[in-house]
Parts: structure tokens; C-alpha cells; sequence
């Protein structure tokens, strides 16, 4: 039964406890538990605890008295008081229902977030407010309860942010105290710092924003990650200590994951400028079989597509005698086709570094997935010293001068989600402006998209996949 309901059904028994046509202190009983259910259901006991505690205390008597078999008019006397205690109580709930409702969203946050399971100082102190405010209300005094439902207020809600830190960052917390006292600072002071700032930095974005939790939690992540890497240097070290190794000892050990990595990919590596050459080395090697595994893709769906069309064209020639030869020309132009746009696709894989962007295939499509487009945080303005970038990313465009183009906006998971879903259309709109005023792109070839965080391409625990996920992607081609 909805709310109104219930008070009209509440308002009929009054009536029939009114004219006496319920008499008997059973039926008396059984009418004010059903308006305690009633005013349980309104919140009478968080809104109106001095009604509904009145209501208790008298239905209580009733029934110890019925059970003992006590005189029926003292029985019907408490359940009259309970009856109409518990009709207060519902009244009085839906009226302060209103008043406070700040207070009781508020107070539903903190419990979403745990602060009544913690039992926080800051939740039992709201819900004394709380208690007082209502109290205040039933009574009349509506400014004191108002005065007490904003303290109520402001005490759930420190105690929502209270159970967000503990919950998000207390653990993490406790790893770095334990790295503490265990004096890894002394082996590897700079990656616990980094570890100390990466957990402040989560305990600010909660002050900025409760309720953006993405980003908190990610920062807590990536900080249990430093502090653990923290105590596998720590322990490196003491134990390169321990057995008496020498750097150059170090140094090698150092070198050799990078060396067997290198030898599994058929690279022979050299250390003798150093483990960045190396690793470069290794990253060039991998960078290369990603792209021959993504042509070997393309060239499957390619002759996939080839056979298809064979087939259908034999097939028409089987029912048009006379027609193989025009059909074999049509094979071969779009054979053509296909090399002009692979070679194209090479083309444009030649512009960019690695830092810059990537060049993908999809289908009939060409993506130039923009990493090394870097706009201001919560800007949508294309940086100046993005023009170079631009200006080849133009030329790139221009090498298909009758494709659709659609841009495409992403960001990391850090922010709310709306906001997130309106900065990356903004940003894609910008690069969209961009092709159309400075590039001449017809504009009714060029459209723009915001996405959000909603299609990441890299994990947002770490640092350098947040700035990967902050990306704009530029599709060339209309899609299969």
C-alpha cells in the first residue's frame, strides 16, 4: 500500500476507534499494530521518535495487561494511547520527511558508503543530531529542528567521506606504516615517496569529489603498487648487501631479462651504450610483429573477401554465358584498389613516431589513433605545440579524398562520468573544427563523437595508461 494509502486507511480506524464500533481490546490491539506497521513504514522511528516511542510504551502495557488478564477497559485504554501515539508518529514522520530530506539523503549516502557499518564517531553523532531534530520538529519547534537536521547533515556527510578513505585507502595506508617501520625507506626511499604522494593525491581527489570514485581508487591502486615495489627493492638490496655483490654484479643481473627477452624475439642485444638502446631495440621488434600480425589480418580478410566475390562472379557467369571476361576485369580493378590502399596505409604509418600515433586497420577502415595529442587537463583547446602533429594528420587524411571521417574522443577513467562524456566530445568536435576550418574538409564528410572513458585501450591503474586512454582516434573510411 503507497504512502497516502495508508494514511487514509490510517484516518478510517481513527474513525472506528471514534464511534466505539471497535470495542474489544483484542480488536483494539490488533488496530494499533496496524498503524505501528504504518508508521514503522513512514521512517516514525528515525522522524518521530518521541510519537513512536510513546506508541511502544503504551502498546507494550496493552498487551502485558491482555496476557495477565487484566480489567478490558485498561486493556483498551493503553491500546487507544498506542493507537493514536503511532497515528502521530506516522503524521508527524511524513511532515519532517520533507523538512529534512537533505538530511535523510545525506544520511543514505553514509550509509552506502559504510559509515554505519564502521560505526563512525561522525555517523553516531548525525544521528544524535538527527534524533534531536526530530524531536524538534514533532514539537513544533520547527527553526531548532532545522538547526539540528544541518548539523545532522554536515555529520553524514563527514562520515561518507570518512568510510570513502577508509574503505579506498586505509589498506594501502597500512602497507606503507608497515614499509615504514620495516625501514624500507632506507633502500628505497624514492619509489615509497612516490607511493606517499600517489596516496595523498587519492585522499585529495576525495575531498574534491565524494562521489568520483575512479579516480581514488585507481591512485590507491597504483600506491599499493609503489609501496610493494618498494619492498621488493628494499629487500634487493639487502641482500646484494648481505652477499657481498659487487655493482657491476648489479648491473648485469639487471641486464639479463632484458637480454633473454630479446633473444626469445631473435634479437641480438648490446648493453654497451646502456639498457635503453636495448629495450628499444626489443620494443622496435614487438611494434613490428604487432603490425605483421594486424597485415596478416588485413590480408586474410582481403582474400576472404576476393574468394567471396569469385565465387559470386563464377557463379553469374555460369547463368551469363559470355560474361567471365568482364567479370575477371572487375576482380582486377578492385585488386588494384586494394594496392593503391595498402601502399596509402603505409604511407601514412610513415608519418607519425611511435610517441605520436598508431596507425590501425579495421575492416575498410584506417585509424589514426592520436596519442601524442595532449590537451590541458579539462581543456578541449588543441595545444600549439600539437600543430605539427595536426598538420600530418591533415596530410594523412587527404590521401583518401573521398572517405567519411568520423572523431572520435576518450579519456581515462579519472572524473565524473558525465563530465568525462562531455570533455571528450569537445575535444573530438575540436579536431572535427579543425579538419573542416584549417584542413578544408567538406563538413558533411566529417562527424564528431564523444565516448568517455566508456573504450579504454590500456589500463587506468597505471599512469602511462591513463595518458594512453586520453586519446582522440580519427576513422577514415565508412565502416563494413
Amino acid at each position: 500500500m503507497n504512502r497516502p494509502l495508508q494514511f487514509l486507511a490510517f484516518a478510517g480506524l481513527l474513525c472506528l476507534w471514534a464511534t466505539g464500533l471497535a470495542q474489544s481490546p483484542e480488536a483494539l490491539i490488533a488496530e494499533a499494530e496496524s498503524v505501528r506497521a504504518t508508521a514503522v513504514d513512514a521512517g516514525g522511528k528515525l522522524l518521530a521518535p518521541d510519537s513512536f516511542a510513546s506508541g511502544e510504551r503504551a502498546l507494550e502495557r496493552a498487551r502485558a495487561d491482555a496476557s495477565k488478564g487484566r480489567n478490558a477497559d485498561r486493556v483498551s485504554r493503553w491500546a487507544r494511547d498506542a493507537l493514536a501515539a503511532y497515528g502521530e508518529a506516522a503524521l508527524a514522520a511524513q511532515r519532517a520527511a520533507g523538512q529534512l530530506s537533505g538530511v535523510i539523503k545525506a544520511r543514505t549516502a553514509a550509509i552506502d558508503s559504510g559509515a554505519k557499518e564502521l560505526d563512525l564517531d561522525d555517523w553516531r553523532r548525525g544521528e544524535d543530531e538527527l534524533e534531536k531534530a526530530a524531536i524538534a520538529l514533532e514539537r513544533g519547534n520547527d527553526a531548532e529542528g532545522l538547526r539540528r537536521g544541518e548539523l545532522a547533515a554536515d555529520r553524514f556527510r563527514s562520515a561518507e567521506l570518512r568510510a570513502i578513505k577508509l574503505r579506498l585507502l586505509a589498506d594501502t595506508r597500512a602497507l606503507i606504516e608497515d614499509a615504514r617501520k620495516q625501514k624500507v625507506q632506507k633502500y628505497a626511499p624514492r619509489t615509497l615517496a612516490r607511493a606517499e604522494a600517489l596516496i595523498s593525491e587519492a585522499e585529495s581527489a576525495i575531498e574534491a569529489d565524494r562521489y568520483d570514485t575512479d579516480k581514488p581508487r585507481e591512485l590507491a591502486l597504483e600506491a599499493r603498487y609503489e609501496v610493494r615495489h618498494a619492498f621488493y627493492i628494499a629487500r634487493r638490496v639487502d641482500s646484494w648487501r648481505q652477499e657481498d655483490q659487487t655493482p657491476e654484479d648489479l648491473i648485469l643481473e639487471m641486464e639479463d631479462p632484458i637480454r633473454r627477452v630479446g633473444a626469445e624475439a631473435g634479437i641480438v642485444t648490446r648493453f654497451d651504450d646502456g639498457p635503453d638502446k636495448a629495450a628499444d631495440q626489443v620494443l622496435e621488434q614487438v611494434e613490428a610483429l604487432q603490425k605483421k600480425n594486424q597485415d596478416l589480418a588485413g590480408d586474410l580478410e582481403e582474400r576472404t573477401q576476393q574468394v567471396f566475390a569469385l565465387e559470386q562472379e563464377i557463379s553469374d557467369a555460369q547463368l551469363r554465358l559470355g560474361g567471365v571476361a568482364q567479370q575477371r576485369e572487375a576482380l582486377e580493378k578492385r585488386l588494384r584498389q586494394q594496392e593503391i590502399e595498402r601502399q596509402r596505409l603505409d604511407q601514412v604509418e610513415g608519418m607519425f613516431q611511435r610517441d605520436e600515433a598508431r596507425v590501425l586497420r579495421q575492416g575498410g577502415q584506417v585509424i589514426l589513433r592520436l596519442y601524442g595529442l595532449a590537451f590541458a587537463p579539462g581543456s578541449a583547446q588543441i595545444p600549439a605545440r600539437s600543430a605539427d602533429l595536426m598538420k600530418r594528420m591533415e596530410t594523412a587524411v587527404r590521401l583518401f579524398p573521398d572517405a567519411e571521417i568520423t572523431v572520435t574522443g576518450h579519456t581515462d577513467s579519472f572524473g565524473g562520468d558525465g563530465a568525462n562524456f562531455e570533455l571528450s566530445r569537445k575535444r573530438a568536435e575540436a579536431v572535427r573544427k579543425y579538419l573542416v576550418d584549417s584542413a578544408g574538409i567538406p563538413a558533411f564528410r566529417v562527424s564528431a563523437v564523444g565516448y568517455g572513458e566508456t573504450q579504454p585501450v590500456a589500463s587506468n591503474q597505471t599512469a602511462d595508461g591513463r595518458a594512453r586512454n586520453r586519446r582522440i582516434d580519427v576513422f577514415i573510411g565508412a565502416p563494413d
